[in-house]
């Protein structure tokens, strides 16, 4: 059975480089072969297009192997800037097309760092846009701007007349917050908003965004900025002209490079996160304070219509259960109830919850087992104004004495007291995509455990869970690919 959530068999979706045109996303990506690379196998750029983000049409390789980039057109030529790493160099390059599938690089535009206002390092993932204020094009890239610290991380800035000839100039963005390179730049207005999103994997890992009335700044950073949590990155923006998603990858887990997975944990819930995985698309959401969310994508949610039988029975605290609601009331201990069935491989579980102010935490447990502790927990922790997700082992005497941290993933968010939330959670195999309140976002892996049932909880607490659904596709069609 294929994957609902895209990726290419036998290999990965790294960076995703989104364009639109013609009622169809027109999705270039890196495709990440690992050790299933053969003799004769294309790196680099590869192609699909889309409708919906639940078929896709695999277009093959672009001839191109380079890194991240853009894609624009200019009169009825495309243009493809894109980036090479030769003996550990890095350059910007650009390619022109005529049909988006066959590419002819332009080898003198080829052209790296100055050295005066950027470092001799990197220099990567070119953004290329029209500035209409300025009359010309703008480059926003990954680079290193000169400073006295090691926090030299920035989004450069170039301007050109003719996608040819570029004139270095001073960084849009340089916070000397990142020891890194701002990876993946993207820029776009959303009305009187210019939004600024580039990938970090120094200090807090993730895709970020600042915003601003002005492309001259200054670049305001929001109270949350990031789109999704640590299991989420790379990703860039495109537009239909009435929405605009995010396409970003969340990453496998196939290695404990540096030996943190537990003696006694044999499975791969705690290895190290992988450079590219499967393709994760969100729906940008704009708020009134202009401050942005994503949401899962309407065509996503929608795929999601044959209703499962679900019967609740409590394990322990009182439950009130009907039909499609569960209720307890539990001020003082741990309450929890679990469904009769399993869980499906492929599934989305929603339900509309709601909690009393002194409620400590709720949530979901996702294949879980009788006694309620051998499962993955999603949990909407009120007095912390955060979610989060844990494995099985962090309930263990194990998972005690092993980690040195608390929490596995989490995500802040102001939960309310007699408010309703509404969270969606979809699962495909060990890839774990969960939304709250139509506005925050946590991708997840679960490995160790593969089967199991749809636990309810609450910890110290009152909350209801409402229209509790789990739902399936209509059928097995939706995995099957396009053909080209």
């Amino acid at each position: 059975m294929k994957e609902f959530f895209y990726r290419p068999d036998n290999a990965w979706v790294g960076d995703v480089i989104p364009y639109y045109e013609d009622g169809e996303f027109k999705l270039f990506y890196l495709h990440g072969w690992r050790d299933n690379h053969k003799e004769g196998l294309d790196h680099g750029w590869h192609l699909l297009g889309t409708k919906d983000f639940v078929h896709y049409r695999e277009d093959g390789a672009c001839k191109i192997e380079g890194g991240t980039g853009h894609i624009l057109k200019v009169d009825d030529v495309y243009h493809m800037f894109y980036c090479i790493f030769p003996e550990g160099k890095q350059f910007a390059c650009h390619a022109v097309s005529k049909d988006l599938k066959t590419w002819e690089p332009i080898p003198e535009d080829t052209f790296g760092p100055d050295g005066e206002i950027y470092e001799l390092a990197d220099w990567r993932d070119p953004f290329v846009f029209w500035n209409e204020e300025e009359g010309q094009y703008w480059m926003l890239i990954a680079a290193l701007a000169k400073g006295p610290t090691n926090r030299k991380g920035c989004t450069g800035l170039l301007s050109s007349k003719d996608l040819k000839h570029w004139e270095y100039r001073e960084p849009l963005y340089a916070p000397n917050l990142h020891v890194g390179a701002h990876e993946c730049p993207d820029l776009f207005r959303i009305g009187d908003w210019w939004y600024l999103i580039y990938s970090s994997y120094t200090g807090r890992f993730g895709t970020f965004y600042r915003m601003s009335q002005s492309l001259n700044g200054p670049w305001i950073t929001p109270e949350e900025e990031a789109f999704d949590g640590r299991a989420y990155y790379a990703a860039k923006s495109a537009s239909d002209g009435q929405k605009r998603y995010l396409f970003g990858w969340n990453p496998t887990k196939n290695d404990d490079l540096f030996g943190w997975n537990p003696p006694k944990a044999s499975g791969k819930d705690y290895d190290t996160w992988d450079w590219g995985g499967n393709m994760i698309v969100h729906e940008i959401i704009q708020r009134p304070d202009g401050t942005l969310g994503v949401n899962v994508p309407e065509t996503i949610d929608s795929a999601f219509t044959k209703q499962l039988t679900v019967n609740f029975e409590g394990i322990t605290g009182d439950w009130s259960i009907t039909d499609d609601a569960l209720l307890c009331v539990s001020p003082y201990n741990f309450a929890g109830c679990i469904t009769k069935e399993e869980l499906p491989d492929l599934c989305k579980i929603s339900a509309a919850v709601r909690f009393s102010e002194s409620t400590q935490g709720l949530g979901f447990m996702v294949r879980a087992g009788e006694s309620l502790d051998f499962a993955y927990y999603i949990t909407l922790e009120p007095q912390r104004s955060r979610i989060t997700f844990r494995g099985p082992i962090m309930q263990s005497e194990e998972g005690g004495k092993t980690f040195p941290y608390e929490v596995e993933l989490e995500r802040p968010f102001k939960l309310l007291p007699e408010h309703e939330y509404e969270l969606k959670v979809f699962i495909d195999g060990t890839i774990c995509e969960i939304y709250v309140g139509g506005e925050v976002a946590m991708s997840a892996r679960m490995y160790d455990i593969q089967h199991g049932k749809l636990a309810m909880f609450v910890s110290q607490g009152t909350a209801e869970f409402n229209r509790v659904k789990i739902e399936t596709p209509q059928n097995d069609k939706i995995h099957a690919k396009e053909e080209s």
